[in-house]
This record gives C-alpha cells, sequence and structure tokens, in this order.
C-alpha cells in the first residue's frame, strides 16, 4: 500500500461517513500527511513534556506516523461566531466528529492490517493531563512536524484548509515515505509579520497573547461552557468547547498565506 491509497481511503471515508453513521454531514474533505518515524520526533519532549509519548512507544516498529485534519464545513464555523459562548451545535459537531476520528482510526488500523501492515492509535481525546493541561500524543504538534500545518497565534494548527476542524493521528510499520503538505515556516499572518490579531481580540477571556495563551484561563473556560450550556443539553463532560479563536479567522477555512 503507498500514500495515495490511503489518502483516497480517508477521502471516501468521509464521504460515506453522515449516510453509513446517521449523522448530518459537516464535514469537508479531509487532508493527510505522514513522515518517517525518524528523529524530528525526538523534538517533542522538548517542545511539549519530557513524557509525551515517542512514535516507538505505541507501535515498537513504527516506520511512519500519520495525521490528518477534518475540516468543518463553513456554517458549523459561523453557527459558532456568534456572542462570548459557544454555540450548542459547536458543542455537538465536536462530540460527533470525536466519534467519527476514532472510527477512522479503528477503521485505518484495519485496514493496514489487511494490507499486511501493523497499526496503533490514541483516541481523538481523553489522553489530556489536567494538571499540566498538555497532551501525552498531541495530534498537532505530531501535524506541525510532519507538515501538516503550523501553529498560528492561536494555537491551533493552521493547515492548508484552515484550523476550524478535528485531528486524528496513528503509527503504522508500513513503510509510506514523506508526504507533506506545508514546507513554509509560517501560515499565520502575524507570524508571517503580516497583521491581523484577530483572534486574540476573540478570546472572551484574554486568555491569548502574541506570546502564547494563557492555559489555566482557557481550561476554566472550557469547563465554565460545559456546566453552563454543555451539560444541561446532555452532553458529555468530554465536551469542553469555545473555540471562539478558530472561527470567523483569516484562517479558519484556509490558510492565509503560502503552503509552499
Amino acid at each position: 500500500m503507498n500514500f495515495n491509497v490511503l489518502s483516497q481511503w480517508l477521502v471516501d471515508f468521509v464521504a460515506t461517513y453522515p449516510k453509513k453513521y446517521n449523522e448530518i454531514a459537516i464535514w469537508r474533505e479531509p487532508i493527510i500527511a505522514c513522515s518517517p518515524a525518524d528523529e524530528r520526533f525526538l523534538r517533542l519532549k522538548e517542545i511539549t513534556v519530557t513524557d509525551h509519548a515517542l512514535p516507538a512507544d505505541l507501535l515498537r516498529d513504527g516506520k511512519t506516523v500519520v495525521v490528518w485534519f477534518i475540516p468543518f464545513k463553513f456554517h458549523i464555523q459561523m453557527d459558532n461566531t456568534q456572542g462570548k459562548h459557544p454555540a450548542l451545535s459547536w458543542g455537538r459537531a465536536y462530540l460527533a466528529t470525536n466519534d467519527m476520528i476514532n472510527r477512522i482510526g479503528s477503521a485505518m488500523k484495519d485496514f493496514i492490517e489487511k494490507e499486511g501492515g501493523e497499526a496503533a492509535l490514541t483516541p481523538a481525546t481523553h489522553n489530556f493531563d489536567k494538571k499540566r493541561m498538555v497532551s501525552l500524543w498531541s495530534h498537532k504538534h505530531l501535524g506541525h512536524l510532519i507538515g501538516l500545518g503550523r501553529y498560528g497565534t492561536n494555537c491551533q494548527l493552521i493547515t492548508p484548509e484552515g484550523c476550524s476542524g478535528r485531528m486524528g493521528s496513528l503509527v503504522t510499520d508500513l513503510d509510506l515515505g514523506e508526504h507533506p503538505l506545508v514546507t513554509t515556516d509560517e501560515l499565520c499572518l502575524v507570524k508571517g509579520g503580516k497583521k491581523c490579531g484577530k483572534c486574540i481580540k476573540s478570546c472572551p477571556v484574554d486568555a491569548l497573547s502574541e506570546e502564547g495563551m494563557d492555559k489555566t484561563l482557557c481550561y476554566v473556560r472550557l469547563r465554565e461552557n460545559y456546566q453552563l450550556l454543555m451539560e444541561p443539553d446532555g452532553l458529555p463532560e468530554t465536551t469542553s468547547v469555545c473555540a471562539k479563536c478558530q472561527v470567523g479567522m483569516p484562517c479558519s477555512v484556509r490558510s492565509p498565506l503560502p503552503t509552499y
């Protein structure tokens, strides 16, 4: 199996998903990138936390790291641009997309194994260390290292299809080669020396600045949003959402800067 086969498999999976699982079609076409599981991933322990997992921790003989991004359709994003709190539709979309990403991971693993390979993955969420407020297997950092996207001032990964969506990843022992979607250093306007900063102004708790994010302020707000809106609607405890910095931005649905 080669990378193009896997990429087409993902596109087909997402296209047929709403009908198969009786879901509303809220997603655009997915994108995917991969790279050899080489020494670049040692940086994870420097740029995140020292106990961040490495590809070999998931799969001892892993040769390739694969990361995919599922972008939301425009109307789902626009629903969440109003007011200071997240729209219920955004919370439901977050939950539905996490379920889909988990299904993608399991199905992709099965597909790889049928092709004679092995694969290992983690869920789309639930690997979050609440005390340190870090992920121990960060899809976004993996996506940055393999060239799926670049970090924005909003601390989201900006991809060629924007930053408004959800991500998943796995490690396989198949050799799929190097297939980045981004080779330039920056896709964020501010980081690229342009005027913007719209995400900083959009944060309802002033957690963002050009220097980074106050993770504590952000996390407290996510929990407040859950208790105020998502819990009364019957959504599970993991529905910690806001995303005001991801919607209505120049980087929401596409990269505002060249990717190559």
